[in-house]
């Protein structure tokens, strides 16, 4: 048994659409069968589903997945529906309430809709209800769609802290070297989130449902340990897969937090994907490494356009983001204090004027 999964109370369950896709009336099944099992147990279960896309496809008898926004918003639109009747006719046979909850990025960037979504989420889950979770991709274009259901599942693990993240694909876990092109590839059971760092493999491989690859798998796992939540990805076309998670441990992998859990702000400021920003300097660089504010004088320019109280990113000289966090000073606001002196600035923006672009208490350092 999997000591670490002892005391294991709410779980998100994250099934892709290479899942769905392979004979999903049995594999479906047997997924919610193993719900049923968590829920009898005095588990929570949240479910992130994929796979709109691709019942759509079904419905319209399109073989290859097409390419144009409006073609998969509208397959997303007729097969959304059939795919929630699939979870419905499982569950109302258990006397289960499902729930369905659609979601861009324009809800996660909003705070106040983030804490609307956990809000509603924790209502769910108090009366039983299962929760099930997409991205809304009838309404999302290429710029704010999330991408992936991965990084949805995290996000979603994040926002109501819990304690299991669940990934279910069709690979077997995280291997030491790409198993497509490694036949002595080996899985890796259990492992620290803090040495993915060091660690060297392939994460490129992908189905060809699905949108994300095994980049985006770790992408989540790092973010769903933010809130100190466990996430283990195993392959979800094997028979009684959830069951046997909890008493096996050579089955997938399972990626352990560090004891250190960010706030709750900072979790949502990862979550964030605002696509304006400043380029600082060298020195406002190892100011946020340190844990420090970064300060107006840091700045070197500013990429888009940004109100007080925005989320943008802080990019390095090499255009790389660093940190993201929450401003104190418009984007016009900046240009003007940018290369003035302090009694210039204090005369034309009041003596209660602050030097800090963004506290450190808004601010959240990205790993690159």
């Amino acid at each position: 048994m999997r000591i670490e999964l002892n005391n294991t109370k709410r779980i998100v369950i994250k099934i892709g659409s290479s899942i769905i896709d392979h004979n999903h009336d049995k594999i479906i099944n047997g997924v919610c069968a193993n719900i049923l099992n968590l829920l009898d147990e005095g588990k929570e279960v949240i479910l992130v589903t994929s796979g709109a896309i691709s019942q759509g496809m079904k419905v319209m008898n399109i073989q290859t997945k097409p390419k144009d926004i409006k073609k998969l918003q509208s397959l997303a639109a007729i097969g959304q529906q059939k795919l929630m009747l699939i979870y419905e006719n499982i569950f109302s046979k258990s006397n289960l309430q499902t729930a369905q909850i659609l979601i861009t990025h324009g809800d996660i960037n909003d705070r106040v809709r983030y804490l609307n979504i956990k809000g509603t989420l924790e209502e769910l889950l108090d009366n039983n209800v299962i929760p099930i979770i997409n991205e809304n991709d009838v309404v999302s274009t290429e710029e704010i769609k999330l991408g992936d259901n991965d990084n949805l599942a995290s996000m979603i693990a994040n926002c109501v802290s819990a304690d299991l993240l669940i990934i279910l694909t069709d690979q077997n876990g995280m291997y030491d070297k790409n198993p497509d092109s490694n036949r002595d590839a080996k899985l890796i059971n259990k492992i620290s989130v803090e040495d993915l760092k060091d660690f060297d493999s392939d994460f490129s491989t992908q189905s060809e449902i699905g949108t994300g690859g095994f980049t985006t798998k770790v992408q989540a796992v790092k973010r769903a340990a933010l809130s100190n939540t466990h996430t283990l990805i195993a392959n979800g076309l094997e028979d009684n897969i959830l069951n046997n998670i909890f008493y096996e441990d050579d089955i997938g992998t399972l990626f352990i937090p560090s004891e250190k859990k960010v706030s709750a702000k900072k979790q949502w400021l990862d979550t964030t994907d605002n696509r304006n920003s400043v380029i600082i300097d060298d020195g406002a660089c190892e100011a946020i490494s340190d844990n420090k504010s970064l300060l107006l004088v840091g700045v070197d320019d500013v990429e888009g356009s940004f109100e007080k109280g925005d989320v943008i990113q802080c990019k390095n000289k090499n255009l790389i983001c660093i940190a993201k966090g929450i401003v104190n000073y418009s984007s016009d606001e900046v240009l003007k204090i940018k290369g003035k002196s302090m009694d210039e600035v204090t005369t034309e923006f009041g003596s209660e004027f602050s030097r800090e672009l963004i506290h450190v208490d808004n601010l959240i350092i990205i790993e690159t």
